[in-house]
Formats: C-alpha cells, sequence, structure tokens
C-alpha cells in the first residue's frame, strides 16, 4: 500500500534543513508492507526516520524506486492515464454524435419527412448542437487537468519510497512522521540599519532569507531556523608543529641597460619609485534613493540550543520551491554608536558617514546590512562581529556636508655634504570646509612615511596635533568642523639618506588576508563562514 504524507514542520540550518511528514497508515494485526512516500530527490536517502507509537515495531526498512512496488501497488500515474484516455474516447464520441446530428439535419433526400417534421428537426437542432458543443468543452477541460496532474504524479513517482514492513500488535489507522535531511535549502541572515541622529542609537532588525529547491512546495508549516550547520566537520582541528629555518638573503640584480630617461633620471637623483596601485577604501556603495517598506512583521522566537540559536517563526507559512527567498523577521534590537564623519583625502576626498560600535553588543552572525538613513537607503555593508576587534565601524554612507581638499607642496631636496647624505622635505596641506547648519565631528586620517632601514631617517617637523601610529605612520585628527570655519592641517617630514645610495619608495596596499571556508569555498574575514556558518581557523602565521 502506498502511503503519501505531507510537510508539517521543517528545521532549516545555514546550509540544509530537517523535513518532518505527517501521515495515516491503515495497519492490520501481525505483519504489515507498506510504501511511505514523500522523499525527494534532492534529500539524503541514508538520513530518513520514521517515528510510530509504541505499539509498533519496524521489522525492516530500506529505501526502494516506484518500479521497485509490489504488483498489489498500482501507480496513480496508470490510473490517471486510463482516465484520460476514457475522456478522449468520450470526447470521441461527442464530435462524432455532432458529426451526425449535423448530417440528419439535411433532409433534402428524404421523402418520407414531412415539412412539420422537418420543422421540427430544425427548431431542435441548435439546442442539440449547443449541448454537445459545451460537453465537448467540459471533457477537454477535465482532459486538460488530468494531464497537468500528470506531470506532478510522474515527477513524484520518480522520487524514492521508503518500504517499511512493520509488526503491528493491534489494527488501526496510526499516525506516524517521517523525518529526514533536505540537502537543497538554507537560510542567510539579512540586516536593516536604520540611523536616526547622532544622539540615538543605531536600530537594527535582523532578518531571514530562506531558500529551498527541492522542487515541492512547503504549504503552511511550522519554520524553525538554526544558526548552525549540521554539514560542517565535526573533526577536532590538529595543531602542525612550528619551525624555523633560515634563508639567503636575495641577492642585488644589476640594473639592465637601455633604461629610459626618466629612470636615468631618478638614478642621477638617487630616487626610484616603485608605487603600487591602492585600492580605494571599502565604504560600500553611493547611496541610492529609495523608501523603506515600514511594514514589519510578527518577530520570531529566539532559544538557546546546546550549540546553537534557534528562530521559531510565529506562524505557519509557505515556502515555495526555487524563489527568491522567503522573508521573515526575526529580532530587533539597538545598539549604542558613536558617530562621526571619516575622511581619508589621500585615498579619497569624499567623506562618510561612520558608527563605531562594540563588536560584544552585535549579538548575531556575520551578515549583510541594508543601511537607511532616516528612511532613505544608503547602500549596503557586510557587518562582521566575529573579526579579531573589539571595535566594529560601520559605514553609513557618503557624507555631503564636508568639502575636503589634499594639496602637495613641491619637495625641496638638497645634499649635506658633511654627512655624506640627501634630504628631501615634502609638506602637504588638508583643507576641510563645513558647507552645512551644524557643528560636524570628523574624523580624519593620513599618513607619513615609514623607515624600513637604519640608514633612511623620517623626522616629522609638524603634524598639527595629530596622534601618530609610529609603527604604520597613520596620523589621525579628531575634530569638530563648524559651519563656513575652513579647518587646515599640516603634515610636514623630512627624509634622509645615504647620498650614495638610491631611495626606494613603494606604496603598498591595504589589503585584507582573505581566508575561505573549506566547506563552501565563501571568502571569510571572522570566526565562521558568512555564507553557511562553518566554523573557519584562522590563517598560520
Amino acid at each position: 500500500m502506498l502511503i503519501k504524507t505531507s510537510v508539517t514542520e521543517v528545521q532549516v540550518y545555514r546550509a540544509g534543513a530537517t523535513v518532518m511528514r505527517t501521515g495515516k497508515a491503515p495497519l492490520t494485526a501481525g505483519r504489515n508492507v507498506l510504501y511511505i512516500a514523500g522523499m525527494t530527490q534532492s534529500a539524503d536517502s541514508g538520513s530518513f526516520r520514521l517515528k510510530f507509537p509504541g505499539k509498533v515495531r519496524a521489522i525492516n526498512l530500506q529505501v526502494v524506486g516506484i518500479d521497485d512496488l509490489k504488483e498489489d501497488v498500482t501507480k496513480e500515474s496508470e490510473k490517471v492515464k486510463k482516465d484520460i484516455a476514457d475522456l478522449e474516447y468520450q470526447i470521441e464520441t461527442n464530435r462524432l454524435m455532432l458529426k451526425l446530428r449535423q448530417q440528419n439535419a439535411n433532409c433534402s433526400g428524404r421523402k418520407n419527412v414531412t415539412l412539420e417534421e422537418q420543422e421540427r428537426m430544425m427548431e431542435a437542432l441548435p439546442e442539440q448542437l449547443l449541448s454537445i458543443h459545451r460537453e465537448i468543452d467540459r471533457l477537454e477541460e477535465e482532459k486538460k487537468k488530468l494531464e497537468e496532474n500528470l506531470e506532478d504524479i510522474e515527477k513524484d513517482e520518480d522520487q524514492p519510497v521508503i518500504l517499511a514492513e512493520l509488526q503491528a500488535e493491534e489494527a488501526g489507522e496510526v499516525p506516524f512522521i517521517l523525518q529526514y535531511q533536505e540537502q537543497a535549502s538554507f537560510w542567510a541572515p539579512k540586516y536593516e540599519v536604520q540611523y536616526t541622529d547622532d544622539r540615538s542609537p543605531l536600530e537594527v532588525r535582523m532578518k531571514a532569507e530562506i531558500v529551498q529547491r527541492s522542487g515541492e512546495d512547503w504549504k503552511q508549516v511550522k519554520v524553525s531556523l538554526y544558526t548552525g550547520n549540521p554539514s560542517a566537520s565535526n573533526e577536532i582541528p590538529t595543531m602542525s608543529s612550528l619551525q624555523l629555518t633560515l634563508v639567503e638573503p636575495p641577492k642585488l640584480r644589476t640594473r639592465a641597460k637601455g633604461v629610459g630617461m626618466m629612470a636615468m633620471r631618478a638614478a642621477e637623483d638617487g630616487c626610484a619609485i616603485d608605487e603600487e596601485c591602492v585600492e580605494d577604501a571599502a565604504f560600500g556603495a553611493a547611496p541610492s534613493a529609495m523608501m523603506m517598506n515600514s511594514l514589519k512583521m510578527e518577530a520570531a522566537e529566539m532559544s538557546e540550543e546546546e550549540t546553537m540559536k534557534a528562530f521559531l517563526l510565529p506562524n505557519a507559512r509557505d515556502i515555495i520551491s526555487d524563489t527568491e527567498g522567503n522573508i521573515a523577521d526575526l529580532q530587533s534590537f539597538t545598539v549604542k554608536a558613536n558617530y562621526h564623519v571619516l575622511t581619508i583625502p589621500s585615498v579619497d576626498t569624499h567623506s562618510y558617514l561612520t558608527a563605531e560600535i562594540k563588536a560584544a553588543d552585535w549579538p548575531l552572525p556575520p551578515a549583510d546590512a541594508a543601511i537607511y538613513l532616516g528612511d532613505t537607503f544608503a547602500g549596503n555593508v557586510y557587518v562582521d562581529p566575529t573579526q579579531d576587534t573589539d571595535l566594529l565601524t560601520l559605514s553609513l554612507g557618503q557624507d555631503e556636508r564636508l568639502t575636503v581638499s589634499r594639496t602637495e607642496k613641491p619637495k625641496q631636496r638638497q645634499d649635506a655634504f658633511l654627512k655624506n647624505e640627501r634630504r628631501e622635505v615634502s609638506a602637504t596641506e588638508i583643507r576641510i570646509v563645513n558647507t552645512s547648519s551644524e557643528a560636524v565631528k570628523v574624523l580624519v586620517k593620513d599618513q607619513v612615511p615609514v623607515s624600513t632601514d637604519k640608514a633612511i631617517e623620517v623626522e616629522v617637523s609638524n603634524i598639527s596635533d595629530g596622534i601618530r601610529d609610529e609603527e604604520s605612520g597613520e596620523v589621525c585628527w579628531e575634530l569638530s568642523a563648524e559651519p563656513d570655519t575652513p579647518v587646515s592641517l599640516q603634515i610636514e617630514y623630512k627624509v634622509s639618506w645615504p647620498k650614495d645610495k638610491q631611495l626606494h619608495t613603494r606604496r603598498t596596499a591595504m589589503r585584507t588576508k582573505h581566508r575561505f571556508c573549506p566547506n563552501c569555498g565563501c571568502v571569510v574575514t571572522g570566526k565562521f563562514c558568512p555564507e553557511c556558518g562553518s566554523a573557519v581557523p584562522a590563517n598560520e602565521k
């Protein structure tokens, strides 16, 4: 006997889902052989579990195909095909009747038909023909529906079936549960971050995008979302030995002949430039006009499981297969933030409104966040509270209240003959103008070069009371820009190096050391993969 089941509950993980289906099995006392349908092609066939009341025991359980069913189990598709054939016969019969009615209406060759009989036949003919046409239309429509159902039925019959040989103590219709792991399903967190003003905390809404591609629509099911990933490796990491070795320093190569005129002049001046392309700061996309949808759904109920968090969605819902995703509200909270406008004019003269928050105040997993300034969409950023940092800096979009310029004065070079060295003096001015009507809190970043050789000396003479990082050379200013009051910041420094040496200037790009998830290959910046939730160890140094 083939028993059908329906999905009643799903537990969706960052990768995969646990599907629970229910059904009723008519059992006789003693031995019973059932064929239970419901599993999909994308399901893990080795993960199924059947749950029956205590008075029912399993003798044999295995996964088979529809073609392996015994002869006493008739395929539903065969029944539907027979019904379609019957309808085709009825349609053909009605069309034949229609043709006969039309032929009988021609009384020109009949001598034994009176004029009155002909008139009665002609009066009844339209109604008869209309009735037959309506019957043909009804049969065609019924046939069309059966053909559409046949496609779904044949698709279902291609799915695996569970052969269950059971022993029941007593007869009766017994409810049961079929549970298995669905591989073609996942959910991903999404955030909405709303900024109101500099005195208010950030308002954060965590949403979930639920996707399933099982080929079956889950209609009105109970949905729970788990932050973990059951498909992630459970192996305990091992620690490799730490080894030390010596390497030969690279030998200096002689300059090739035929260098260009510019390179010759640079060699004569004692300064050669090898400058790499510096990436723009990752401040997010430019703002675009878009009104935020203020409609809110009921939030999910969160619980702490043994190894992960769970979100129980409040209402039964439809999770349609092969769509862009079902959106659900999970949690809302506020987080305190320190706001300022950031500008790094050596890279980009634009300014960006930023929020600095404590990583511990963001209790949710890494995900993309849509930023809203009031009701205006300002772009997307990636929030990763699992990074090895205490503070997170979020870009809230480009800020047009400031006009920033950076001017480098011509470098002055001179030779110190007594010390046998060359000196180069550099001066830069940063100018900031606040074009708004209110004071703006600004964080300005620039830099001075850093020596990697004892023979090269960098002497900083003026940084306008900025804070300098000796290791990286970064200079920071925190200031308040008043309306229509220009702010001028000066950077002046002197570089000295041996006259018989060539100064090599190299600007290195500040790039994040990417790590990749061993499970799905996604780029990882924190402790966990943003795509599948797997734990990813840090890079070895």
